[in-house]
């Protein structure tokens, strides 16, 4: 089963509408070089044509002196909005994702290419209810936490941006890259949340009153956690890609991923997830990343699935010092190649620019 009829159409997974809000305006702002939007200018810049015109000239346009654009090409890529850059990456990216689903052991298989990057079984009611005892737990934080639970209903690239140094007038394609991959990896979740079809914990549990809206689609696995965690991925790979842009680079490439933990536990102590659906959605998440890396350099660290199985540890906790031993640094794992696209490859060197112009490009 493929993704990409719905990764292809979805402009508003967790509140991204566009990039930066600009979606539907493509471009055309007051003070951004294009013609204004309001009325008055519309108006007046009708007759100021209708005025000056006629010193053109009557000619016909002279087809051999008109510069052509390449088909196809990457290069194009800086011509169009963002909000449409943003359409192709993911179009491009949701043609190499495959999702399928195994009715027999309740198991769903995510592939890129022939590869299978994640698979996990479902978690049963048993699972659910001792889950749901740790999510009231959680509750005591909401007092510590509740601004960073709210702001990260939207897009929530400003708490890795804070990290990295990232400003919005020497990163543009930094943050644009950061929106295609929260996007694209929030998208890519719905298919096993439709797939595995879970409750959330007020579901389970009355004693359970979220901090905010539930969201209208399934609890595993989750996609705050899967767009943590590949945002991460992809700014680790930035940061090793320009080690000498940084003097620290180490300390900021595990604050990285302290976010990313931090941002989904967020939705535990919400009340929205289950400490396993961060656990999922954090390999998922590693998983994308470790894609879009590829795609933009041809380098990749993408790897072998391992079978994420809910129901053999039904009190799991999701503990950052336990995922970091076993996803983030485990040695020796097979990793599988994935070719460069040359959307994805444009972004990087645009992003690498911002950076120094550095090429090179290597994942966790």
């Amino acid at each position: 089963m493929s993704v990409f009829g719905l990764m292809h159409g979805i402009h508003g997974i967790h509140g991204i509408h566009g990039i930066h809000g600009i979606h539907g305006i493509h471009g055309i702002q007051a003070g951004s070089g294009g013609p204004a939007s309001d009325a008055g200018t519309t108006s007046g810049l009708q007759s100021s044509t209708q005025a000056i015109v006629h010193a053109a000239g009557f000619d016909p346009v002279d087809a051999a002196k008109t510069h052509d654009l390449a088909p196809n090409a990457a290069a194009n890529l800086r011509r169009w909005a963002p909000d449409v850059r943003s359409i192709l990456l993911r179009g491009n990216f949701a043609r190499q994702l495959g999702c399928s689903f195994d009715a027999p052991s309740a198991r769903v298989s995510l592939t890129w290419g022939e590869t299978t990057i994640w698979h996990a079984t479902r978690p049963n009611n048993r699972t659910l209810a001792a889950q749901a005892e740790l999510v009231r737990m959680y509750g005591d934080q909401r007092a510590d936490r509740s601004a960073e639970i709210l702001s990260q209903l939207g897009p929530f690239d400003a708490y890795f941006g804070i990290i990295l140094g990232l400003n919005s007038a020497r990163n543009p394609k930094t943050f644009e890259l950061l929106e295609v991959v929260q996007t694209l990896a929030g998208a890519a979740t719905m298919m096993p949340k439709h797939l595995f079809a879970c409750r959330r914990p007020d579901e389970i549990d009355a004693r359970i009153l979220p901090l905010i809206p539930t969201p209208g689609h399934g609890s595993f696995p989750s996609g705050h956690a899967t767009q943590a965690f590949a945002m991460a991925e992809v700014l680790a790979a930035l940061i090793r890609a320009n080690p000498r842009h940084y003097p620290d680079c180490e300390q900021r490439t595990r604050l990285l991923y302290r976010q990313a933990h931090r941002i989904a536990v967020n939705r535990t102590v919400a009340g929205v997830h289950f400490p396993i659906d961060s656990v999922a959605g954090a390999m998922f998440g590693l998983q994308i990343g470790r894609a879009v890396i590829g795609m933009m350099s041809g380098r990749t660290a993408l790897r072998t699935a391992t079978l994420f199985d809910p129901n053999s540890a039904i009190d799991a906790d999701f503990f950052y010092s336990d995922f970091e031993l076993l996803f983030l640094n485990k040695p020796g794992i097979q990793t599988t190649p994935t070719a460069t696209d040359p959307l994805f490859a444009w972004l990087w060197a645009e992003c690498m620019a911002e950076f120094g112009g550095m090429r090179q490009v290597t994942g966790s």
